[in-house]
């Protein structure tokens, strides 16, 4: 398969974290339909939302400005795409977002949340050699401490044998995350 014939999906643009178990589950939930209004489930796998929203990144602004502090959500994360979670799969399309949305000096970074697959051998790779492919061929200087854009790859399990590799190409400050008190308004 070429570049041009990764399977691509929207079938969800959010991933929200929460407490574990199905009652924070449920809290988190009714937080983010009282903040957002309806938002179509895909599904919740493990402390996990995956959710569909007309606008991700809008939605993030809005959770990071009225979460309260002893909400069940812990982290919410606008996606772009999501393929299957195969290296060579997500860097062509890591690629293909970042020539969209960076210019020739914009500085980025890679942050990989789960493992991807070498797609021709089947074999599990290590989070440095997969993060070395998805670099590989982008022609733009690294910022690991303060870049501009970070290509964030969220790998999730939907099933034990379904899983996505969830993209999201974006400034840092785009994720909210109650651990590092970042609030997500920065787009």
């Amino acid at each position: 398969m070429g570049a041009e014939e990764v399977p691509r999906y929207r079938l969800f643009n959010l991933i929200v974290a929460h407490e574990p178990g199905y009652y924070s589950m449920r809290r988190a939930l009714r937080e983010i339909e009282s903040i957002l209004g309806r938002a179509r489930v895909f599904d919740a796998p493990r402390s996990l939302l995956l959710l569909k929203v007309s606008d991700p990144y809008d939605a993030v602004r809005r959770i990071a400005r009225e979460v309260t502090e002893d909400s069940a959500i812990l982290r919410a994360i606008p996606i772009d795409l999501e393929v299957p979670p195969y290296v060579d799969y997500v860097a062509s399309t890591a690629k293909e977002l970042l020539s969209a949305k960076a210019d020739r000096s914009t500085r980025f970074a890679i942050r990989l949340e789960g493992r991807l697959y070498d797609r021709e051998t089947g074999r599990l790779l290590h989070k440095r050699d997969a993060i070395e492919i998805i670099a590989d061929g982008i022609e733009l200087p690294v910022d690991l401490d303060n870049p501009d854009l970070l290509v964030l790859v969220k790998v999730v399990r939907v099933h034990r044998s379904l899983g996505y590799a969830a993209i999201m190409v974006a400034p840092p400050c785009a994720v909210y995350s109650r651990a590092h008190h970042s609030r997500g308004v920065c787009i």
